[in-house]
């Protein structure tokens, strides 16, 4: 969820003092450090803070607020349109706010527009968590599929345990749907999380 002005400011002294200090402010030092003579006007912002889910609180303790974020390796980039192979050794990481993921989890940068009306769009970053197992794919999710002798993609997939078929589907009626044998298949996780680059944050979305 994007983030106000107000949201924006108060988070991102939040975010300076926990690099430069390893703590959170109190209300009183955000309110100084902003120049806002208003408590209230401070709690409300970090509200709506915590029920868009950037951060967390913990009550009866001064310095009690932490941000939820994700540190996650970017394993290249997921084609939503034509396919490709991921980068051969490519690693970086990429730190996404809003959210936590668990260990294993990893991160790929969205390239086409396949996948547009589910508001998935070029250049979005999407977090995978890695599955094999086809079976446990539920209707419609969505999912990181290679194909052999093709390459990745990110797509819709409808597949039933004993189905020789898998249906993948994008989100754009320019693209068609393909079926393909499920031994031409291979699962390579399912999206957990969607994030986009908005005022110098990954937010989710």
């Amino acid at each position: 969820m994007i983030l106000g002005s107000s949201e924006r400011r108060v988070y991102s002294c939040l975010e300076r003092w926990l690099t430069l200090y390893g703590y959170a402010p109190t209300i009183r030092e955000i309110e100084a450090d902003l120049n806002i003579a208003s408590r209230s006007f401070i709690q409300d912002v970090l509200k709506r803070l915590q029920q868009k889910g950037y951060i967390e609180r913990r009550r009866g303790m001064a310095r009690a607020i932490s941000l939820l974020r994700s540190e996650l390796p970017l394993h290249g980039v997921v084609q939503a349109g034509y396919l490709t192979e991921h980068p051969v050794g490519y690693f970086d990481r990429v730190c996404l706010d809003g959210k936590r993921y668990p260990l294993g989890d990893y991160a790929l940068k969205v390239c086409g527009n396949s996948m547009v009306k589910a508001e998935i769009f070029d250049g979005d970053v999407v977090v995978i968590r890695p599955s094999s197992d086809l079976w446990a794919i539920l209707p419609g999710q969505i999912a990181v599929i290679w194909i052999d002798g093709e390459g990745g993609t990110l797509k819709h997939v409808y597949y039933r345990e004993g189905d020789r078929q898998i249906t993948l589907k994008s989100a754009n009626s320019g693209h068609e749907s393909r079926i393909l044998d499920s031994a031409q298949v291979q699962l390579q996780g399912v999206m957990v999380g969607h994030h986009r680059r908005n005022d110098g944050l990954w937010i989710a979305m």
